[in-house]
C-alpha cells in the first residue's frame, strides 16, 4: 500500500465517524424534545382534569409554576399543582389557564341551565422565549351550571 492509499482511507474513516457522530447527536436531541413534548402533554391533561374536578379554580392565570418534586411521570401527573417553594424560577414548567364564555344553554322554557365555556391550558418549559421552550396547549369546552344564590325566606 502506498502512503496515498493510507491517507485516503484515513480521510474516509474520519468522514464516516463525523457523520455517525452527528447522526447520534441529532437522535439524542430529538429524543429529549419528544420526552419534553410528552411530559408537557401529560401535565396539561392533568391540570385540565383538576380544573374539571374543581381542584383548581376555573379562573384565568398566567405562568403559574407546576411543582415537580416527583421522580417518575405518574407522580408528576398527580402532583401538578404543588408549587416549588412558591418560586417561579425554581419550577421547570409553567402553566397558563384561559377561560372564555362561549354561550348560554337554555331549556325549553327559556331558563338558563348551563354556560358553555372554553378552557385552554397552556404548559411550557420555564426557559427564556429566545430558547424556544416546549409548549403544549389543550382546549376543552365544558357546560357549567350557573351558580344560584340562596334567597332568604321571610317568616
Amino acid at each position: 500500500m502506498t502512503l496515498l492509499e493510507v491517507i485516503l482511507s484515513l480521510a474516509i474513516l474520519g468522514g464516516s465517524v463525523a457523520v455517525v457522530g452527528e447522526t447520534a447527536r441529532l437522535a439524542f436531541q430529538n429524543a429529549r424534545l419528544t420526552r419534553d413534548i410528552v411530559q408537557a402533554e401529560l401535565l396539561a391533561a392533568s391540570i385540565l382534569a383538576k380544573v374539571r374536578l374543581g381542584i383548581i379554580e376555573m379562573s384565568p392565570v398566567f405562568d403559574m409554576p407546576v411543582g415537580l418534586q416527583a421522580t417518575n411521570l405518574l407522580d408528576i401527573v398527580e402532583d401538578t399543582h404543588a408549587t416549588t417553594a412558591g418560586n417561579v424560577a425554581a419550577s421547570p414548567w409553567l402553566y397558563s389557564l384561559d377561560v372564555v364564555d362561549i354561550d348560554v344553554v337554555y331549556d325549553l322554557e327559556g331558563n338558563e341551565i348551563a354556560y358553555l365555556v372554553e378552557i385552554a391550558v397552556t404548559v411550557r418549559r420555564n426557559l427564556p422565549l429566545e430558547r424556544r421552550p416546549v409548549t403544549c396547549r389543550l382546549v376543552r369546552w365544558l357546560a357549567v351550571e350557573p351558580v344560584v344564590e340562596p334567597t332568604e325566606e321571610v317568616i
